[in-house]
């Protein structure tokens, strides 16, 4: 009976993924800390967000609008929560520069919040009157009736630049390519990775995984989701470091480091 219940709660093999729980976590409350109290906490930028301004300024040069896509996600997605806080700084831009901003949403509810994002951000630019009627707009929940509405807006309007932030499935190769063939500049960053490969050939831009969240902290400036990407770079360097440190020890005779970072 012992044994049974020594087996159920505790495993001794993965001693090493406990420890490493309880690094992550140690590094977690220390950053939150660290920005709680006003420390700058420093996110590599990404070539996609600065890339963000010069498509906005090209669009502006050209006359032509500004597509925004949020994907397909809704409100209890991680992807939605990102891609609203990098709404916020590209409706903003489209302010500064009086450049026309289409948002056509999926998910009612995320689309109304959207809306109301995007209009703090037209008034926060002092433009407040510039702010378009129908600039967030919903379209339908049925995905391929989307892909319709979009492709079909992107073949007559020609905006200049297709912005896709948030979470998107088997629709992404359809939005992509179409964007592609009126020539317009691509930025997309999605947390599925099945479809980040279609991103990657048909857009200028993207940004990868979890640099779309890291877009949406480092845009937001909120001080918890700075924390907690900064918490993981740290957490990455000290894997990346052990397991190099592993690598040296075992070539020279010495595996012991490297069982320990094995779990059965």
């Amino acid at each position: 009976m012992s044994d049974a219940l020594n087996t159920s709660w505790f495993d001794p093999a993965r001693v090493n993924l406990l420890v490493g729980l309880a690094v992550f976590i140690a590094f977690l409350i220390l950053n939150i800390k660290r920005a709680k109290g006003g420390s700058n906490m420093f996110i590599r930028p990404l070539a996609g967000l600065k890339a963000v301004d010069e498509a906005i300024g090209r669009a502006t040069e050209m006359g032509r609008p500004v597509l925004y896509l949020p994907g397909l996600g809704d409100m209890s997605e991680a992807g939605t929560l990102a891609s609203i806080a990098i709404l916020g700084r590209v409706a903003r831009r489209t302010a500064e520069m009086g450049c026309d901003l289409d948002v056509p949403g999926y998910d009612p509810v995320a689309t109304t919040i959207m809306d109301g994002a995007a209009r703090q951000a037209y008034t926060e630019a002092g433009r407040r009157d510039a702010y378009r009627p129908g600039t967030v707009h919903y379209v339908t929940t049925q995905q391929f009736a989307y892909v319709a509405a979009v492709s079909g807006f992107m073949l007559r309007e020609r905006p200049a630049a297709n912005i896709f932030m948030g979470s998107f499935y088997a629709e992404s190769l359809f939005l992509a390519e179409t964007g592609n063939l009126t020539g317009a500049i691509q930025i997309a960053g999605c947390d599925q990775v099945t479809q980040l490969p279609f991103f990657v050939c048909a857009c200028d831009y993207t940004l990868l995984g979890e640099e779309l969240f890291a877009a949406g902290a480092f845009l937001g400036q909120e001080p918890v989701q700075l924390a907690t990407v900064a918490a993981q770079d740290w957490a990455k360097a000290l894997a990346a470091a052990m397991v190099v440190v592993s690598l040296l020890a075992s070539a020279m005779g010495h595996p012991e480091l490297g069982l320990l970072l094995q779990t059965r």
